[in-house]
């Protein structure tokens, strides 16, 4: 009886947060928050378009403000040869993306083995991994300057190569992401900017390994405290749907060494 007494509320209070949330507000805030950083949100809108009417599997529900991001940054990376390192390869999309957006680059991706069993159950992959795996072979292969490796991101704590992007999108639970952000910071050029996905403000409800986690937030603050990083908080998404509730609110973070 009380679980669901729990639920009405949690229902009613969602659709009070739905009806009360400002989208026109989240926007010009998110678009101040590129602006600080010399960021044109608009432009990188623009140039995003252009791709995603060229390549139409990139135009996504699973696409978000890092994209803008990530285009945003196109525009201010003046660097003969960009070298990007992706945590998290996933479906290989995002990947294709970076290729797009920074065509003087090398790009190196990671993700775990193909028989990691981690791998195989997260995304519910093991419905049909063979056909998973096909696509995603099949969008890497069709770029020259994308490196794609089988391996366990914590393995990187051994790398000594240096990047200038960073894209942080592997397990999000500690201490795996914990050992990724500290890994990046270690890899990153002293002008590079990495950039970490769905970051918690808040301990989530359902705290888990993979998806939901703390863990990022409390890494950067205590590397932010300690004057090594600075940081930047976009939103993950500015729908009504995945941003109205702050509890359940996700975020990317910017950060660049000190």
């Amino acid at each position: 009886m009380v679980n669901i007494f729990k639920k009405i509320s949690n229902t009613l209070s969602f659709r009070k947060l739905k009806k009360n949330y400002d989208y026109n507000f989240f926007v010009e805030d998110q678009n101040n928050k590129f602006k600080l950083l010399g960021f044109n949100r608009k432009q990188a809108l623009e140039k995003l378009s252009i791709i995603k009417k060229k390549y139409d599997f990139l135009d996504r529900k699973m696409s978000t403000e890092h994209e803008t991001l990530l285009s945003a940054l196109s525009y201010k990376m003046d660097i003969p040869k960009i070298e990007i390192l992706e945590i998290g390869t996933y479906d290989g999309a995002n990947s294709f993306l970076l290729s797009l957006l920074f065509q003087n680059s090398n790009i190196t991706t990671i993700d775990l083995p193909d028989d990691n069993e981690e791998f195989i159950k997260t995304y519910e992959r093991q419905k049909d991994l063979d056909k998973f795996l096909k696509k995603r072979d099949e969008i890497l292969s069709n770029v020259k300057n994308i490196k794609f490796v089988k391996t366990n991101s914590i393995n990187l704590i051994k790398s000594k190569k240096k990047f200038d992007i960073i894209w942080i999108d592997g397990a999000h639970g500690y201490p795996t992401i914990c050992i990724d952000i500290i890994n990046s910071f270690n890899m990153l050029n002293e002008k590079g900017i990495a950039l970490c996905d769905d970051v918690f403000l808040t301990k989530p409800i359902n705290e888990d390994q993979v998806y939901r986690s703390i863990g990022a937030f409390q890494t950067l603050k205590t590397l932010e405290g300690e004057k090594l990083i600075s940081l930047n908080l976009f939103y993950k998404r500015l729908d009504v749907l995945n941003n109205c509730d702050p509890l359940k609110r996700k975020f990317i973070a910017l950060f660049t060494k000190t």
